[in-house]
């Protein structure tokens, strides 16, 4: 590609451009953003009477203003009927969320648009079915009928559970409400089956089975609360990259303390100042580095642990609170069920032994200092001067979820949350912070707990079909060489099957299609935007719409529900999930019909739907009502209220009072009851497990721990790389080395190299940083390019089948250099730390 070049002027909307309220649609934060759009020869003027910003650009506007367009806000788009227009999408300064700031990621939300003449052409445009030995474009009827057929057919033969499915569960870009109850319709109530895996999980489950367990929903707080808070707890998180506006506008103020006046105003008679932070991440990344520069070493504690012994450090400082009588005792009393406390004290704090036995142990396995620990416990819970209590709030994120053991990793902080009695109050909570945002509306799994991991079943041979809707599982699942080659071998077997029939008509292919699975074959079928690495293994293709091509509604980290409008056309005949969700049903059901299979037909049915809305508001319909409504509960809201309500929406579970829907700023104030049958928190017990056997085997054989993780790209780069101002800045996957590993192995910044391990292997360039420790290495997980997920290992905490990609061990070998990428990129650490 070659290199991005800016645009030297922009074209300004007109006073008339039309305007659109939407919702940056990658990270979890879901920043307000305002859509411009104008037909192309029209423009608008420098004077703010003149420009539909009112803003004057006869004068240089302030920086971080949002009143300037950039050259990756604007695209040119053609509608379906041939008509150019100008989009410009700009922050907006009025949503309480991003305060007119936007990140990395949204300031690149009008580049990201599709345009038939620019870099985004790639988009797919038209249903392709495999034939004549190749992908081709074909009719959604043709398309349609294929998938339905096979999909029938494989029920009727081999029953529902030979259908598998891996499809997303978040909102924003790829499904909102709308598409995901569409999913769950299709997959849980007409198809049936249990074998089903979600987004970046090998099987149907929560990232946070432990938090729900223990009755604590884990969007329980509102992003003011990162403002009000003593202390910012940031655990296995990179927010400056990640979460960058929540980071930014909310965290970072608190630091620099510029929110004690609302800290005096939120929590009157307390003693306050500016906030600290602990940062617990075993490597220094740009949120350390940011973190200490901007608010001081002195109120920045970084917490550099050995990856994978975050469970023995959270009981460590719970033991460290608990033996100093840090703990809020009231709180544990009257809101934690009794029966759970013990078990908890025993085999998470281990009372049994003394605390100097338990510290010297937490400091084998995490490689801290006791006098680290005991700070992060001080500041955490120790009681301030004037007798009050301090407030903590402990944000959570990959690096736990993903992490050992996601089970306990999760509990174990919630027990601290819980033992220092951090919930509903200002400045309080204990939840993660999020990939995307959520969406999640779908009647119930019918599988049990833990689910299948149905990446084991399907290199077992076992499933006829597998669904795949915006996800990745090639790039993005564990041990993805392994699912590469079960989509290879398997997917050939129909491939020939097909090229053997390629004269004959549906009826018979789809009849060859599932001979062929009886001696293994796999039938696949891919939704997406792109032509995925997935996608091109695929036997049918859909085509997808994408954010801004459909009506989207999503919450984002504080629960806040919103409008994502929409303002241009799908490319080509591309419609959204929902809709082709609804056709497949429509032509299963027509089947059943004309076979007279009554059964099949009732549970094909109701998916006749024409619009977002009516998708919306079914799903809606389905929540239940009461004190502990689900959190993504908005029944009783429609979109013309959403629309009303702009850019800071209304934050779920909504409830409906004197007919007018009315959200909730956190969880568990003034006694309302945690989601357990008594309403009291559970406690639960998280000993440190150690390293599973077929971890421990990687790290015995392997020189180097590799652990992974994403920077400002975003998660696969589905549309990174197709925007040239990202897609230059990481071609390929890198790795972050320390210096002295470099030295020993010969290694200069921007060599290229090739990792390996029992499972896999891979290949990146080299960044050397003083991010990461000797003998650990970090890789951009999931580029499309160079996997990281080649070399992780089939593990799976088992209580939850959540995998653990954050842990393996690898070796390591250089290849050279690759002067393309020399003329082009600097090899600079992403923590902005020169290396001596």
């Amino acid at each position: 590609m070659a290199a991005y070049r800016p645009a030297d002027r922009m074209v300004l909307p007109p006073v008339n451009a039309e305007k659109y309220q939407t919702v940056c649609h990658y990270c979890i934060v879901g920043c307000g953003y305002h859509v411009y759009k104008w037909p192309e020869g029209k423009a608008g003027g420098l004077l703010p009477d003149q420009n539909a910003l009112g803003v004057d650009y006869t004068k240089q506007v302030a920086p971080l203003s949002a009143d300037w367009i950039a050259p990756a806000h604007h695209t040119v788009v053609t509608e379906r009927d041939g008509q150019r227009y100008h989009i410009a999408i700009v922050p907006d300064k009025n949503c309480v969320v991003n305060k007119g700031h936007h990140s990395a990621r949204g300031g690149t939300l009008g580049a990201s648009l599709y345009r038939p003449d620019g870099p985004t052409h790639t988009r797919l445009t038209h249903p392709l079915v495999y034939r004549s030995t190749k992908q081709s474009p074909t009719t959604w009827d043709d398309a349609i009928d294929l998938a339905a057929r096979v999909i029938y057919g494989s029920i009727l033969r081999d029953g529902n559970d030979s259908i598998f499915m891996r499809v997303f569960d978040h909102g924003g870009g790829g499904g909102g409400f709308e598409n995901n109850w569409a999913v769950g319709k299709f997959f849980f109530n007409a198809v049936q089956t249990i074998n089903c895996g979600i987004h970046n999980r090998p099987a149907y489950n929560s990232e946070v089975h432990a938090s729900r367990d223990m009755g604590v929903p884990e969007l329980n707080f509102a992003y003011v609360d990162a403002e009000l808070t003593d202390t910012i707890v940031l655990w296995g998180a990179n927010s400056y990259e990640s979460q960058t506006n929540f980071y930014l506008v909310h965290m970072l103020p608190n630091l620099q303390g510029s929110t004690v006046k609302g800290k005096e105003a939120a929590r009157p008679g307390e003693q306050v100042g500016p906030g600290r932070m602990i940062i617990i991440d075993p490597r220094r990344t740009s949120t350390v580095v940011v973190s200490e520069q901007a608010g001081g070493k002195e109120r920045v504690l970084h917490l550099q642990l050995k990856p994978g012994t975050d469970i023995a450090l959270a009981n460590a400082i719970a033991r460290v609170v608990y033996e100093r009588e840090w703990h809020d005792k009231d709180f544990v009393a009257n809101r934690v069920e009794a029966e759970t406390v013990q078990p908890f004290l025993e085999q998470s704090l281990q009372i049994g032994k003394s605390l100097d036995e338990v510290l010297a142990e937490a400091e084998n396995i995490t490689g801290l200092s006791r006098a680290q620990i005991e700070q992060a416990a001080s500041w955490i819970a120790e009681t301030k001067s004037d007798g009050s209590r301090p407030r903590a709030i402990f944000l959570y994120e990959k690096g736990v979820i993903w992490g050992l053991k996601n089970y306990q990793n999760v509990g174990s902080i919630v027990n601290l949350a819980l033992l220092t009695g951090n919930f509903g109050k200002p400045g309080t909570g204990c939840g993660r912070l999020g990939g995307h945002q959520e969406g999640y509306v779908r009647p119930a799994y019918r599988g049990p707990r833990p689910a299948p991991y149905i990446d084991d079943l399907l290199s077992q041979g076992q499933g006829n079909v597998f669904y795949v809707a915006g996800c990745n599982p090639a790039i993005t699942t564990l041990n993805a060489q392994r699912m590469r080659e079960t989509l290879q071998t398997r997917g050939k077997l129909v491939r020939d099957a097909l090229d053997a029939n390629f004269a004959a008509d549906n009826a018979t292919k789809a009849q060859a299609i599932l001979e062929a699975t009886r001696q293994g074959g796999l039938f696949i079928i891919v939704q997406d935007i792109y032509l995925t690495a997935t996608a091109q293994y695929a036997h049918v293709v859909f085509p997808a719409a994408a954010w801004g091509e459909s009506p989207i509604t999503s919450i984002n980290g504080e629960r806040r529900l919103r409008l994502d409008e929409k303002f241009m056309d799908p490319p080509g005949i591309a419609e959204p999930d929902w809709k082709i969700f609804g056709m497949l049903a429509q032509r299963i059901k027509a089947l059943a019909q004309a076979d007279g299979n009554t059964d099949i037909v009732q549970r094909f049915s109701g998916f006749e739907w024409t619009t977002a809305e009516e998708v919306f508001l079914e799903g809606g319909a389905s929540f239940a009502d009461g004190v502990k409504a689900s959190t993504e509960r908005y029944k009783g809201v429609d979109y013309n209220f959403l629309k009303a309500a702009g850019n800071n929406g209304i934050q779920t579970p909504v409830t409906i009072v004197n007919g007018k829907p009315q959200g909730r700023v956190r969880y568990f104030e003034n006694g309302e009851p945690f989601y357990t049958e008594s309403g009291k928190a559970k406690m639960l017990p998280t000993p440190w497990p150690g390293f599973p056997a077929i971890v421990q085997e990687q790290i015995n054989k392997y020189p180097y721990f590799l652990t992974n993780g994403r920077n400002n790209n975003w998660q696969t780069l589905y549309n990174d790389m197709n925007i040239p101002f990202l897609a230059e800045r990481t071609p390929i996957a890198y790795i972050e080395i320390s210096p002295e590993d470099a030295k020993k192995e010969g290694l200069q910044a921007g060599d290229l190299v090739r990792l390996f391990n029992d499972y896999g292997e891979t290949t990146a360039y080299t960044v050397i940083s003083t991010s990461v420790k000797p003998g650990m290495i970090f890789m951009l997980f999931a580029h499309p390019n160079t996997t990281a997920n080649s070399l992780t290992t089939p593990y799976v905490d088992p209580e939850v089948i959540i995998p653990y990609y954050k842990g393996s061990a690898v070796g390591l070998q250089r290849i050279g250099r690759l002067a393309d990428l020399d003329a082009r990129l600097t090899y600079q650490p992403n923590n902005f730390e020169k290396v001596v």
